[in-house]
């Protein structure tokens, strides 16, 4: 019994920071615009903001695989999250640079809890890797959704983007609260002996499934970023945006939930790769198309909802399965992340900069969907990569 609610106790904990986790980044999204009126932004520097979470992103994957391998992981966490929660709130004061420096303490924070939480999850769970990855990512997707649904609602009602976010920054109570009853002793940990090697000659087979995982980065962080303002540029209110990116969010949770899980029973993993990015390519196309329609916005939602849940899902499923043992998955993990954030650091930015340059979100659009192609095509790489370890094991 006591082992049963040590275990349930876990993976609340988990699920509590898998709920903070992308709320930071979906919130600002939708905020762009006023944030750009109210700080005198340019579109590129507006997309900057999301840009630098994911360099941070990128520059903290060695930092938090090392920690990973040193730190106690309910420590390493719980003090992530207590900085995610400071950033989110200097984000709202002193301007620009308050945003700038809030943005850098989020980025660095969520950086640690994305190495960590997968990591941690393989640990814990190790039978169940790819119901509790599904369970984190689709709880990930949540998390993007209730910042999606709640950001304009709570900037009307406290009358500016700024209180918006302080209110959103309560989400790292939850996490705070029930990493204080998770015992140290319930943890599977085994910090000791672990050693950090991300050399090429060991990692370089594991490439793919790096850019896999930048393509989905690059992908997430322009369509959080972006799609909200291309959805208001084309006629669509800011309430229509708002419920367009939170339906977008729902439509993706059953195959963000499932995809784990039918991986893990299949020999064929790349094929989720390929039903991921042409339901997110044709998505694209639709978005390309609709201009005023909010019938084609409403099928462009549809199918970008579901190639968004697979695409999310899937190279956090590959982590989860990579490697034999604790000390070869932190490894991987470390150089899939490292590789990952540096790709999709670039998403925003170039949206942002291809928009300021054209002066029309066709090109930025082209773009995406370039990059689905691209997606499908280390998802193939690094299926393949995966279901032979696993032959091998």
């Amino acid at each position: 019994m006591i082992r049963r609610r040590n275990k349930i106790l876990i993976a609340l904990a988990v699920f509590c920071t898998a709920l903070l986790s992308r709320a930071p980044l979906g919130s600002i999204g939708q905020l762009i615009p006023f944030i750009q009126c109210d700080l005198a932004l340019s579109a590129a520097a507006a997309g900057s903001v999301t840009t630098l979470i994911s360099i941070m992103f990128a520059v903290m994957a060695p930092i938090g695989g090392y920690l990973s391998a040193k730190v106690n992981a309910k420590k390493l966490i719980y003090l992530s999250v207590l900085v995610a929660f400071a950033g989110t709130l200097l984000r709202t004061v002193w301007g620009s640079f308050g945003l700038l420096t809030g943005t850098l303490l989020i980025g660095a924070a969520l950086g640690v809890i994305n190495v960590q939480l997968p990591i941690f999850i393989r640990n814990q769970f190790p039978r169940q890797v790819g119901l509790f990855m599904g369970m984190y990512t689709a709880t990930m997707t949540i998390s993007n959704g209730l910042a999606f649904a709640t950001v304009i609602p709570l900037m009307k009602w406290t009358g500016n983007w700024q209180g918006s976010l302080r209110i959103l920054a309560l989400l790292a109570l939850p996490a705070l609260i029930v990493w204080l009853f998770v015992a140290r002793k319930s943890l599977k940990t085994n910090e000791s002996g672990i050693k950090l090697d991300l050399s090429w000659s060991k990692m370089q087979a594991y490439l793919p499934l790096g850019l896999l995982y930048g393509m989905q980065g690059l992908l997430y962080f322009s369509t959080t970023a972006w799609l909200p303002t291309i959805l208001m540029g084309q006629g669509r209110t800011s309430n229509e945006s708002a419920f367009l990116m939170v339906l977008l969010q729902l439509i993706s949770l059953p195959t963000n939930f499932t995809c784990g899980s039918i991986m893990q029973r299949s020999s064929r993993k790349w094929q989720m790769a390929l039903w991921g990015s042409g339901l997110f390519l044709s998505g694209l196309f639709f978005v390309g198309l609709a201009q005023e329609k909010l019938l084609l916005h409403l099928i462009a939602i549809l199918l970008m909802g579901l190639g968004n849940g697979i695409m999310f899902a899937m190279p956090f499923a590959l982590l989860g399965f990579s490697g034999k043992n604790r000390e070869e998955n932190t490894n991987i993990s470390t150089f899939v992340l490292l590789i990952g954030y540096t790709v999709a650091a670039i998403g925003p930015f170039v949206l942002g900069y291809l928009y300021d340059l054209t002066q029309s979100w066709t090109l930025p659009i082209v773009f995406m969907m370039a990059c689905s192609v691209a997606y499908f095509i280390f998802g193939k790489k690094a299926g393949d990569l995966v279901d032979k370890g696993l032959d091998r094991f």
